[in-house]
Parts: C-alpha cells; structure tokens; sequence
C-alpha cells in the first residue's frame, strides 16, 4: 500500500512541476509576443495618429468620438485576425505630460499633441494545452518506473550471479586434500585431526553463528561430536588410522595447520579469505580473550564435501 501511495505521489509531483515549468514558459511567451505585437501597434497608430480626431481639452477640441471608436474597433478586427493577446482599449490626449496615464498604456508623441494607446493583454492560458505538460510528465514517470524497476532487478540479479560464480572450497574425504572449484590442480592434503575439525567448524557455525569460540576454552560438545563422526567416515572410506584423535587438545595446532593449508588453497583467491579462514588472534591479554575463531561468515552450502 505504502509503494502504491509513493509511486501516485511521484507522479502528481511529476505532474505539478511540467505543469508549473509549462506554465511559466507560457507566461514569458505571452509577454514576448504581446510586447512584439504593441510596437507593431504603436507603429501603425502612430503613422495615423494626425488624421485622428481625438479630443483634446487642452484646446478645447471636443474630436470626434464615432470616427475615434470605429478606427479602434478596425484595428481590433486586425489584432483579431492576426490572433493577438492585445486589444485596444482608447486612445486618449495627455496633454503635455511625459508620463502614461496607467500601466497598459502606450505613449505616443507628434508634433502637435500627446495620445496615450489604452490597451489591454489577456494572459489566460488555454487549459487543452496543458494536456502536453501532463502527457509528458506521464511519460517520465513511465520511463523512470521503469528505468528504477531494471535497476533494482539488475543490483539484485548482480550480486547473485557474482556468488554464483565464486568458487568453493572442495574437500575430499577420499584423498584428504582441499581445493578451490576451479583449481583441482592446487590441492593441498591436510590430516585427519585438522581435516575433521575443520568441516566440523564450518557445519558448527552454520547453525551456530553467534557462538563464541575462544581458543583459551574448551571447544563446544557439539563442535566435538561432528569432528568425531567425520573421523568414523574417514575409518570407513578405508584410511589407516592409528587412534582416535583428541579434538579439543592442541586447538592452536590444528588452526595452524587449517590457515596453512587454506593459505595453498586460496593463494590466487584471497578475497575468499574472510569466508573460509578461521580468525587469528591479534594482541594479548584481555584482546586475545575477546577473540573467537569461528566462521561468522561461511554456510555449510559454501563448502563442498566429497565423501561425506
């Protein structure tokens, strides 16, 4: 609901704006051409403006208010048909004065006298022609509905082929060595103790992931009870086996020997590092009890066990 409700804002707020950028785009025009029109006016009264009976009470000379009227309603006719905004209102004396007697007015200057043309400018907009603003902020709204919806699609589809495309880590329980997916040819072997415990580590804390595992403590029961039952699948895959390994004894060992034979493994990927290697401990005293070796970042998914 909440989507729906941005999207119909999105587009009156697109709507509002061509409609406000057409409309000021409209306005200046219509000055343009109004302003264009009245020189052109002012020119053509002008050039009539002595044979104009136009009262003057200055002298007074009452003029002849007919013939006044139907010059204006001839120039009219004339603005009409050229599709002009501007329409003559009156063309009045002004005596002396330098000054228009109102705003819409045009001051015209003869030897003899001083005429002010009186008009007037509709500014009305016609609303069929806001139809194109509002035609076109529909078709932005489409184009970017659009261009967001394959943007998000694209963002969600990248990451998914880009983890796709990573490699696994591959162990084998036939051969005891791990490699990455696409490098069988960089296997490194490992033994049974660090071999165990180190599938044994990534199915823990693919359930697990929230647990803290200090080297300086006891490793969890249940860490212990999968590496032992991949040490049984070692013994029946066929491996000569001397005695059941302690898994919690030597843990410091065994994780070197898991980061040396990932550092072979993950020697041209690196970037694999923060996924398959178990965290070493940096600093001493109250840092080194903080820390934990635990996969934060891997799934048993991330791991291909051949043999299990």
């Amino acid at each position: 609901m909440k989507n729906k409700q941005r999207l119909l804002f999105s587009l009156i707020l697109l709507v509002v704006i061509f409609c406000l950028l057409f409309s000021f785009s409209q306005s200046l025009l219509i000055k343009r051409d109004a302003k264009l029109d009245l020189r052109t006016l002012a020119t053509r009264v002008a050039l009539d403006l002595e044979m104009l009976p136009i009262a003057d009470p200055l002298f007074n000379y009452s003029g002849d208010k007919k013939r006044t009227a139907k010059y204006i309603l001839e120039i009219n006719d004339k603005l009409q048909l050229n599709k002009s905004r501007i329409t003559v209102l009156d063309i009045v004396s002004v005596g002396s004065t330098n000054k228009a007697p109102r705003e819409n007015a045009y001051l015209l200057k003869s030897a003899h006298k001083n005429v002010a043309l009186l008009y007037d400018i509709n500014t009305q907009h016609s609303w069929i022609s806001y139809i194109v603003p509002v035609t076109f902020a529909i078709m932005a709204w489409v184009l970017f509905i659009r261009a967001f919806i394959l943007n998000r699609q694209h963002s969600t589809e990248q990451p998914i082929s880009t983890e796709l495309n990573k490699p696994k880590l591959v162990v084998n329980l036939h051969t005891k060595c791990i490699h990455l997916s696409n490098n069988q040819s960089q296997q490194t072997q490992l033994a049974n103790k660090p071999l165990c415990f180190y599938i044994a580590l990534v199915e823990f804390c693919d359930k697990n992931a929230d647990v803290v595992l200090n080297p300086n403590k006891e490793a969890p029961e249940a860490l212990l009870i999968i590496a032992n039952r991949y040490f049984e699948r070692l013994t029946v895959l066929g491996h000569t086996v001397r005695k059941k390994p302690n898994f919690s004894s030597s843990l410091e060992k065994t994780l070197s020997e898991i980061r040396a034979a990932l550092d072979e493994a993950l020697v041209d990927n690196p970037d694999l590092k923060a996924k398959y290697y178990p965290p070493k401990a940096y600093g001493e005293g109250s840092r080194s009890k903080l820390h934990s070796y635990g996969l934060s970042e891997i799934s048993f998914d991330d791991v291909q066990v051949i043999g299990k």
